[in-house]
């Protein structure tokens, strides 16, 4: 896809010095990942990479050595993205701008300066810039955005990967040195528009592309750009950043919108995965040494049932009133399949289908009910799991991550 427009030239501010301790930088941007983590696989890997003992002693040890804050930030950074980019595999080593993204986050907390200013960016500008990191992909407007012209990064990177989900080309690896503010420059990414591309070619080979989504403007242009349904509907983003429970209601519009704009197609609905790097202001919890091995997935849904319960309602409420309108969408099933995460044993699965059952007897013809498969407890436990599940879905991030201790 080649795209042009007029060039909107973007630089980072430049810090003076640190106004706030590393500590108190940290405490910071692990608040502020915390909340994009919500359904976000990219900030919720970057919430682990901050919390690896690594980062924090590389700091530490450049400060006990002498060094300014800042300059301790530099070296520490400097010194673990050496590390990455000394690997051979190219998907490894393009997680170096991980690294730099996580310090970035942290000089500017340190210091207290921000980079802004593409919240103004004029719309169908092609935004040019050294360098884009995946937490500047915050603060755009994809909606309004030509194109992404870069001097530094890699195709494999975070940034390249949102950029195209989002339907946006992006050129990595141009000289921009001579581009001026508005001028007309040109985006030339071949991959950009590669959905429509992948969904033909899977279609004449009997596979269906399905998109995964963590808000209702990712299911939209999923299906736009041809996904032929929703493989997880992430739906912590209801959860997180508010003072109080989620009620059926909230729960019902959100997902009746979803199913609509599936038209009929299947819409996997993940129930809330609250635990680990994600959790609750309104429910405060007690600390576990090792959070994302315990009190998380259906474990904290089955514990607090009022959360879980109104979610619960709210898909059956939405799938009711889809099927009132949309009859035939249910002829062979109902498009909607329930997904429940973090399953160990199949008890779990009878509790769940025992509260369907007590909301709704009829909740079969509503909703397949199935779980994610990404516990090790899960495989071993596969058969037994199946005679209880409509269906199962591979969860290979947190499953690779269990299984080899990584």
């Amino acid at each position: 896809m080649i795209v042009s427009g007029p060039a909107f030239v973007w630089r980072r501010n430049a810090s003076q010095g640190a106004v706030r301790s590393f500590d108190e930088a940290f405490a910071i941007v692990r608040a502020d990942l915390a909340a994009l983590a919500a359904g976000n696989p990219v900030f919720s890997a970057h919430l682990e990479m901050l919390d690896d003992p690594m980062l924090c002693d590389a700091v530490q040890e450049g400060i006990s050595s002498g060094l300014a804050p800042l300059d301790a930030l530099d070296a520490a950074r400097d010194g673990i993205v050496a590390m990455f980019e000394g690997i051979d595999d190219e998907y490894l080593k393009a997680r170096a701008d991980d690294v730099r993204d996580i310090f970035g986050r942290l000089r500017e907390a340190m210091s207290g300066e921000a980079s802004g200013g593409v919240e103004q960016m004029p719309r169908g500008s092609i935004l040019v810039a050294e360098e884009l990191l995946p937490s500047d992909t915050t603060r755009l407007d994809f909606k309004s955005l030509g194109g992404i012209l870069c001097h530094k990064g890699s195709s494999t990177s975070h940034v390249c990967i949102i950029s195209r989900a989002k339907g946006v080309p992006i050129q990595v690896g141009v000289d921009i040195s001579g581009i001026s503010e508005g001028d007309t420059v040109q985006v030339d990414d071949p991959l950009a528009g590669c959905l429509q591309s992948i969904a033909s070619r899977a279609r004449a080979s009997g596979l269906k592309v399905y998109v995964n989504a963590a808000n209702l403007d990712e299911i939209h242009s999923g299906i736009e750009a041809g996904a032929e349904g929703v493989g997880i509907f992430r739906t912590e983003f209801l959860f997180l950043n508010r003072s109080s429970v989620p009620s059926r209601e909230e729960h019902a519009v959100i997902y009746k919108e979803a199913l609509l704009s599936c038209g009929g197609r299947p819409l996997a609905l993940r129930t809330m995965d609250i635990g680990g790097d994600k959790q609750l202001p309104y429910l405060p919890v007690q600390a576990e040494d090792n959070p994302f091995l315990g009190l998380r997935g259906i474990r904290f849904s089955l514990l607090h049932t009022h959360i879980f319960i109104p979610q619960l309602e709210g898909a059956l409420d939405a799938a009711r009133n889809v099927r009132d309108i949309h009859p035939e969408w249910f002829e062979g099933g109902s498009p909607l399949h329930l997904i429940i995460p973090m399953v160990s044993c199949a008890v779990e699965i009878l509790q769940v289908r025992d509260i369907l059952g007590w909301l709704a007897p009829d909740y079969r013809s509503l909703l397949e009910l199935g779980i994610m498969i990404e516990t090790p407890a899960a495989v071993l436990d596969a058969p037994a799991l199946a005679a209880e599940s409509d269906f199962f879905s591979v969860g290979t991030n947190d499953l690779t991550q269990y299984i080899m201790a990584a």
